[in-house]
This record gives C-alpha cells, structure tokens and sequence, in this order.
C-alpha cells in the first residue's frame, strides 16, 4: 500500500508518457487530434504508436483528471505486480533464501522504479505475456486471450509465437491468432469497419517505418541493433529531442548495413534459440521462457530503459540459478551493471552510461546465464542416455 502511496503521488505530479495517452486519446474523442502521425498524442517524438484497440480501453482513464488517472494508472501497475509475484511463489520460483531474493529485487528493481515513474504501458503487456505462460498448461483459453491482448496493444510479443509453435503448443497458438483477429476488428464498433482498417493500415505503416528504418530512434536504444549504430556509425544526435549525448562510434559504417548486419545476427540468434527449444520441448520451460524474454529485449529493433521491465520474469527465474558459482557471476556482474546508470553522479555520466549499452550489456548477461544453463543441462541429457 506505501510503495502505490509513493508512486501514486509521483505520477499525480509528474505523469510524464503517461500524458501522450491521456491527451491524445482526449483529442480524438474530441476530434481535436488525428490518431496517427507526427501531431497526434503530444506531437513528435511523443506521439501515439499504440493499435487503435488502446484507445478503447483507454477511455476510462481518458475521462479522470489527469493527476487522478495517471495516479490509478499506477496503483493497477503494483497491485498487478504483487499478483505476479504471488502467482510467481505459487508455482514454486520463488527465491529459495532472502540472500536470493534480495538479489531478484537488485536486477530488476531499477527497471520497475523507471517503469512505474514514465508511466508507460509496457508493464501492462508484458505482465499478460507472463500471465499467459504461466495458464500455458493450466487454462490455455485464458493464457491465449491474455497473450492476444498483448499482442493486440503492443506488437512485440509476437516474438513468443514461433517460440510456442516450436514447442509444439498448438492449441494455445491457434486460440491466440483467433483473439488476435477479433481484437484486431472490435475497434470497428466505434470507429466503424472501414475506419478501423484504415486506422490500422496507418499504425501498420507509421510503426513499420519506425522499427526499420535505416534512422536511429532519439533515446539511447539497447538492443543490438542500438549499440550496433552507436559504435559503428554516426549518429546525428543534433536531429533528435537531447543533443548531449556523446557519441562513442569506433566506426563510420552506412547505417544500412548495420541494419542488415543487425537482421542478420538477430535472426540467426532467434533461429539458434528455436532450435534448442524445440529440443527441449517437453521440459517445463522456466528457464527456456526466461531466455526468451531476454532475447525480446536484445534482438527487437528498439529497447528503451522502461521496457527491459522484460526482464521481470527472467529476474525471478535466475534466482534458482543462484547455487552455481558461473551462474552468479554472471548475475552479479548484471546486477553491478543495472545499479551504476541510477547511481552514476549528474546527467552527462548517465547519458554516457547509456550510450555504452549497460542496459545491453546487463540483459545479455543473464542470458548468457540461461544458455549456459539449458547447454548444461542438454549435456547431462546426452550423457544420461549413452549411458
């Protein structure tokens, strides 16, 4: 209830991307804004990139004072919380000591506290993305339409649907396409048949452009495909919202092949991670699911700090990684990189930090962590049936 207080008085005042929803959801019941484009939301670089659908569910809080909404906005974001990590305990990934658990608390903490604080919906989508791998088995029906939600606000957990199909769940592959179709066409009821498709044809192009272009995005991206334009080309930053950034490009590549580099790469890791996966399909899938929300973060084109909240599920699952020495130098090491940017004195030593992909660098440790973990375990698997 303190930890809602504290949030809650902080986005009442300071409600930050929060406000792009509440004003541009305001402006296109009102007819004031379009919903798409360059003016919508608060305008360039804050403008509305969500499926119309959001707009839907959005409403109620488009109704509220903007203080009171963004502070209920947060309030759901912790009570959603304390279920996830109840259900977490529930299915026995709870942290085995308090050592462990305070070590969970240290590697994602700081990526919940910037969550929380910009007031964005990526929390929200990725915990239905938890929540339906954990009905994955349970309650399929429900797990689909809650990963259908998710994809139905937010593209990227389309990344999880080759996953799942490779583990052979197909019932729960084909429930979340059918949620995701009629999800896709409700809107319409509002917007009318017509208005949706063109809605949804604008978003397609608008975010499309976005997530491929050749261009980099105005914040310090930690993907690959961010550090691999900071270091190896050079980056404008006099044409983004915050000049201040250093630039630390070893390299003056053609941006366009790094972004072919980075499809390359991030398609083979992807390919890589399917195969072991369907190798290891009839196993329960923690540790296999954990890997998966990492390489969402480090393989998607654009990684903002507030949306390594991924890393929630991966977080409480490498506590059980903890009893092995190689596991918690990787973790620990993680944990030393998340804890810097927050601690690092003045803002040119944190724009610094972030141009250096600490973030990067932090989530691709603990999923190095989980490889090492299900090579290991493909190992002994080998061994035990030569034997």
């Amino acid at each position: 209830m303190l930890v809602s207080l504290i949030f809650g008085y902080h986005v009442f005042n300071h409600p930050m991307d929060f406000r792009v929803y509440y004003y541009g959801a305001r402006g296109v019941f009102d007819g004031t804004r379009p919903v798409y484009g360059p003016t919508s939301g608060l305008g360039w670089p804050m403008h509305y990139r969500y499926p119309p659908l959001f707009l839907l569910l959005f409403a109620p809080f488009a109704m509220l004072p903007l203080g009171w909404a963004a502070a209920l906005w947060v309030v759901l974001k912790v009570g959603i919380l304390a279920w996830l990590l109840h259900a977490f305990w529930k299915r026995g990934l709870k942290p085995p000591t308090v050592y462990a658990s305070l070590t969970v608390l240290l590697l994602i903490g700081p990526y919940i506290v910037e969550e929380f604080r910009y007031g964005n919906a990526q929390f929200f989508v990725v915990a239905l993305t938890i929540a339906a791998f954990m009905s994955l088995r349970e309650r399929p029906l429900l797990g689909a339409g809650s990963l259908a939600l998710a994809i139905s606000l937010k593209v990227f957990p389309l990344f999880f649907i080759p996953y799942l199909v490779v583990r052979r769940e197909w019932r729960f592959v084909s429930y979340t396409l059918v949620f995701v179709l009629v999800l896709a066409l409700l809107p319409a009821m509002y917007f009318g048949v017509s208005g949706n498709f063109r809605l949804l044809g604008e978003w397609f192009t608008q975010e499309s452009h976005t997530q491929l272009s050749e261009s980099e995005i105005w914040f310090p991206n930690q993907s690959l495909r961010g550090v691999l334009m900071r270091y190896l080309t050079l980056i404008d930053y006099s044409q983004v919202p915050d000049s201040n950034y250093p630039l630390v490009n070893v390299a003056t590549i053609d941006p366009a092949k790094i972004r072919l580099l980075w499809m390359v790469l991030a398609g083979g890791i992807y390919a890589g991670f399917l195969f072991f996966a369907h190798r290891r399909r009839e196993l329960d899938g923690w540790i296999d699911h954990g890997l998966a929300f990492c390489l969402l973060a480090l393989l998607e084109p654009f990684t903002q700090k507030y949306a390594l909240i991924a890393l929630l599920y991966p977080a409480i699952v490498a506590g059980s990684l903890l009893k092995e020495r190689r596991f918690r130098i990787l973790i620990y090491s993680a944990i030393v990189l998340v804890l810097i940017q927050p601690l690092a004195p003045g803002s040119s030593a944190q724009r610094l930090l972030q141009v250096l992909g600490l973030d990067f660098l932090a989530a691709s440790l603990i999923a190095i962590a989980f490889a090492l973990n299900i090579v290991k375990i493909r190992k002994n698997v080998g061994l035990l049936t030569i034997l």
